[in-house]
């Protein structure tokens, strides 16, 4: 009886493994992922930190510092992510990358800083590998004035056109509170395939248009300091207005 009873245990076993050994193994699906990445330049020429620039005034300038913030980035109904950071001296060329279905974002739209709805979140509440969390943002979020910087360019100017090269003209731009959010757009995007599984947009950060700008430029020896207080409204709007038209599909 009991040859009888491992005979059938061992025939059921076979059988279930010749079975189960005959089903195909199911194909995984990729992984698909979309980033966007910021090239800073000066002039259309690829921009490096503490390298010497010249402005149509003739200063010489060297950038010390330029991150920002871009927020609910989307295509109409199609959220693509919360937050995207920059922090060149960081990060480099990143500004955010996720798992997405590329071709859900021909257009793009963004707050250009942290959007409304989140910028007066407590800051420790946000995951830990959001750049909205405290201990990423760090110096982003002020902490006399509840809420994020939106943009932070900061920078040496020799002013003093002597011959003598002396960079003790420091100027600071910090854009932040909800009055200065903007929003910025892109249509007809052209995804570049960058890896298997990866599709890039690129942006172009011209800071010479930023500082230098045809229509409204910033004089560098007057025009050095805002940190977005009242007082220095009409600078904060004018840097902030710059910096987005600088932004650009690259």
């Amino acid at each position: 009886m009991k040859k009888i009873y491992f005979l059938i245990i061992f025939t059921g076993c076979f059988f279930f493994y010749s079975c189960n050994k005959d089903k195909p193994n199911p194909i995984e699906t990729p992984k698909s992922f979309v980033e966007i990445t910021v090239q800073p330049t000066y002039n259309s020429s690829n921009l490096f930190l503490d390298s010497v620039y010249i402005t149509t005034e003739g200063y010489k300038i060297k950038f010390t510092d330029l991150k920002f913030f871009g927020t609910t980035l989307k295509n109409g109904s199609n959220n693509l992510a919360q937050v995207g950071f920059f922090d060149f001296a960081l990060s480099g060329n990143y500004f955010m990358k996720v798992e997405q279905d590329v071709n859900l974002f021909s257009d793009l739209q963004m707050i250009l800083g942290v959007d409304s709805l989140l910028n007066h979140n407590d800051p420790s509440t946000f995951s830990n590998d959001s750049p909205l969390n405290i201990s990423n943002a760090g110096t982003m979020h002020w902490g006399w004035n509840p809420g994020y910087i939106f943009i932070s360019v900061e920078g040496k100017a020799d002013t003093l056109i002597d011959g003598i090269e002396n960079y003790d003209h420091n100027f600071s731009f910090h854009v932040g509170t909800d009055e200065y959010l903007q929003s910025k757009s892109f249509s007809a995007i052209n995804w570049v395939k960058t890896t298997p599984n990866t599709h890039t947009f690129s942006l172009q950060l011209d800071l010479f248009d930023v500082i230098c700008n045809a229509m409204t430029p910033i004089d560098l020896r007057t025009e050095f300091l805002a940190h977005s207080s009242s007082l220095q409204a009409a600078l904060t709007l004018k840097f902030g207005k710059n910096f987005k038209s600088a932004l650009t599909p690259y």
